[in-house]
């Protein structure tokens, strides 16, 4: 399939740290994040393919850097989404393979658990 005729999975208005930036939307493909809009100079046009990015980090924020994508290069592009951080950070985690949920929980024993003490058996 074409990436010119591939359709995209979400679009929100976003605005760029350090950057005026009119018009802008941050747009997710199934492999591809593009950021576009216009500056002072022209056209904005940035896109970062997914299998660049290592980590994805957002924030419950509207009113600052509140997304924030870790690229293979130790590089970080920050954005602000105006719109639907949450949805993006679910989105993305499900397209790089990555669970989102993975640093929160325990790590994985080899050692069976015991059952819980005082389950009314002899006692």
């Amino acid at each position: 399939m074409s990436r010119s005729r591939t359709s995209p999975l979400l679009v929100n208005r976003c605005r760029v740290p350090q950057r005026t930036l009119w018009f802008g939307r941050a747009v997710l493909y199934p492999d591809r994040v593009c950021v576009r809009g216009w500056t002072w100079r022209g056209r904005y046009r940035r896109v970062i393919p997914l299998e660049r990015i290592d980590a994805v980090k957002w924030w419950a924020v509207i009113d600052d850097v509140n997304f924030l994508l870790h690229l293979d290069s130790g590089r970080a592009v920050p954005l602000q989404l105006l719109k639907g951080a949450g949805t993006w950070n679910a989105e993305l985690h499900n397209l790089i393979g990555k669970s989102m949920l993975k640093h929160h929980c325990p790590p994985d024993t080899a050692a069976p658990v015991p059952p819980p003490a005082g389950n009314g058996a002899g006692s």
